[in-house]
């Protein structure tokens, strides 16, 4: 005799809160880098095109010998807080929200420096632009995370990290072609355009990538925390990372004053920074065509063996003539130096989040913030050590070397 089945209490099914579904298709992956390019941009963009302006600016406003770093430093320090916000919020609000706040902030920030009637209000304009900077920058790394993984996001990262640094190319030129029929209050007044024209690019064409938004809580982003500097590799690949961003940004620091007021080239300074510059450019799009074939981490050894190797060579040869290092003998060793770090700067980035993708927004923040406050370290200490000759800028290099191939080959061993 059949049994009858038991009278269960029926369920009330409650429907859920869904994200709609993007009505547009992806843009496909080269309209995705036109954007992030442009996006990511603007942060190199507000370094470099203020670098021909340091010494009127300075003099403006009252900033004495080595303060007009600030005006760079300033920056980063404002990325650094601002990659600590943006990161937990495109998780929470979703990527393009999150990037079009950060717009809104780095478009006031450049409306106090425009308008800075000290040294001190300009710097904290900058601090603004740099907190405002890091909606784009921090955001546009998540947005590429959430589309592409591992040597494929390596490779997109290159291109776009390509396309980045060819920026400090042009700024200077431009910064300082435009200072002879505008002021450095108007350099400052035209840095949101191109912010806000990617900003518009990605507002018309790219989608939601977030497929999962998840409430902020303080707790989540310590549980990400703990995670992030806990694992071996992700923590190692940053650290490298920021020894190499940091040195180089200690260049950059100390640039103006390197090739104006020590090898007296300021006339020719945009042409100079511009050449170092493309080194980097050209390694960034060369390491996107060898990285399917040799593999993130065997790229990074390679370099970061070579440049040991090559920083060596600089120092046997400095120790035996003793004289002091001419413009060209600068110029051949820094760009042979930035075209082996470039090779591994889209690599650095992908590696620290291979294996986090669960945590992307989040993750790219704790380990983007790490790596900007340990290069704002490393460029300080690199650029208030000038002392009118290029050895603390090459010291930086043999350290960031040094310190960064050893942690490479720990995490092989840990992995």
């Amino acid at each position: 005799m059949p049994q009858t089945p038991p009278i269960t209490k029926p369920q009330i099914i409650r429907p859920q809160a869904a994200r709609p579904q993007p009505t547009k298709p992806m843009p496909r992956r080269a309209e995705l880098i036109g954007i992030a390019a442009i996006l990511m941009a603007t942060i190199s963009l507000s370094v470099d095109i203020m670098l021909p302006a340091l010494a009127t600016i300075a003099a403006d406003l009252g900033a004495v010998d080595n303060q007009r770093q600030w005006v760079v430093t300033a920056l980063f320090i404002g990325l650094t807080i601002g990659q600590l916000i943006f990161g937990p919020l495109s998780d929470s609000t979703g990527r393009r929200p999150a990037i079009f706040v950060g717009i809104a902030l780095f478009t006031l920030g450049s409306v106090l420096c425009a308008t800075a009637t000290s040294f001190s209000g300009l710097i904290a304009g900058r601090i603004l632009q740099g907190i405002g900077a890091a909606g784009p920058r921090i955001v546009t790394v998540a947005i590429i995370r959430d589309r592409f993984a591992g040597p494929a996001m390596a490779q997109v990262m290159s291109i776009i990290m390509g396309i980045f640094i060819l920026v400090p190319m042009l700024a200077p030129a431009l910064g300082q072609g435009l200072l002879v029929v505008i002021s450095w209050r108007a350099l400052f007044a035209l840095l949101p355009a191109l912010c806000i024209a990617g900003g518009v690019w990605l507002f018309l064409r790219q989608p939601e990538t977030l497929a999962a938004p998840r409430p902020f809580s303080a707790r989540a982003l310590i549980t990400a925390a703990r995670e992030v500097l806990t694992s071996p590799k992700p923590m190692a690949y940053t650290l490298a990372g920021a020894g190499c961003y940091g040195s180089m940004m200690g260049y950059v620091n100390s640039s103006q004053q390197l090739f104006q007021d020590l090898y007296g080239a300021g006339h020719l300074f945009a042409a100079l920074f511009g050449l170092c510059a493309a080194f980097i450019a050209a390694a960034t799009l060369i390491n996107a065509r060898l990285v399917l074939r040799f593999g993130m981490e065997g790229i990074c050894i390679a370099a970061m063996t070579a440049l040991l190797l090559w920083c060596a060579g600089f120092w046997a040869l400095a120790a035996i003539t003793g004289a002091a290092v001419p413009l060209w003998g600068f110029m051949l060793f820094n760009c042979v130096t930035l075209f082996l770090m470039g090779l591994t700067f889209g690599n650095f980035n992908a590696i620290a989040l291979a294996n986090l993708g669960h945590i992307a927004g989040l993750a790219s923040a704790i380990l983007a913030s790490l790596t900007t406050a340990l290069n704002l370290m490393i460029a300080a200490v690199i650029g208030l050590s000038f002392n009118m000759t290029a050895y603390p800028i090459a010291i930086g290099y043999t350290v960031c070397a040094v310190v960064s191939l050893t942690l490479m080959l720990w995490a092989r061993r840990k992995d």
